[in-house]
């Protein structure tokens, strides 16, 4: 089983190193894939998160205001001492997240996902062929598996060219997109019509998207 505190840790370090290298202009870039947050305020999220966490004010998913809390308690906070901060606290939640099991990916996917928000709103792709995409976008492919089934919808086949990434070959629905494009998608990262669009042997391709997205669809086009 993945040691989940280690992928945090990877996840983590990915980010920071990219922040690090980053100037003013380019940490109060705004994030499209963020409405209304700067690069900045992504990394205040994270580090909040991770500070919720080890002191038990938050134990789930968080929802807008505790969101708004995490990025506003650093606002007027550099950016470098910000990053120590989620250091500190990632230290903890590390050891927490080693011992746990799978119902601990969340935080490693809030990490994953912000990642490339980040790269997308500064136009440096990067971390695309990274393992830790395959982590967090398996369980959602197979819960989203699941749903299709218990909706009564006909099974899908998720591709890439010829490849078959998710879902049985035989499947009448297809899904034709990249395994990173398919990772964006399922976490909200793409508008419906982006999603959709993607979809052949089906007339109702939004029965599907309605199924996919961990979050969202996105509200516009996101295109990185």
């Amino acid at each position: 089983m993945t040691d989940l505190g280690a992928a945090y840790r990877q996840a983590r370090e990915s980010v920071a190193d990219l922040i690090r290298s980053l100037g003013p202009d380019q940490l109060a870039r705004p994030v499209p894939a963020c409405p209304g947050w700067t690069v900045h305020d992504v990394v205040a999220h994270l580090t909040g998160v991770a500070s919720d966490v080890i002191t038990g004010r938050l134990t789930g998913i968080p929802d807008e205001s505790q969101t708004a809390a995490q990025v506003a308690d650093r606002s007027a906070t550099p950016t470098a001492v910000v990053l120590r901060e989620w250091e500190r606290s990632a230290s903890q939640l590390e050891a927490v997240l080693s011992k746990g099991g799978r119902s601990n990916l969340p935080p490693v996917a809030d990490v994953v996902v912000h990642e490339q928000d980040i790269r997308g709103a500064l136009g440096l792709p990067g971390n695309r062929d990274t393992s830790l995409i395959d982590l967090v976008t398996a369980p959602v492919a197979g819960l989203w598996e699941s749903k299709i089934d218990s909706a009564g919808l006909a099974p899908v086949v998720v591709k890439d060219g010829d490849r078959v990434m998710y879902g049985s070959p035989e499947a009448p629905v297809e899904m034709a997109t990249s395994r990173f494009e398919f990772f964006r998608a399922a976490y909200g990262r793409r508008s419906r019509s982006q999603i959709e669009r993607r979809f052949h042997g089906t007339d109702d391709p939004g029965a599907y998207v309605d199924l996919l997205c961990v979050f969202g669809p996105a509200g516009s086009d996101l295109v990185e």
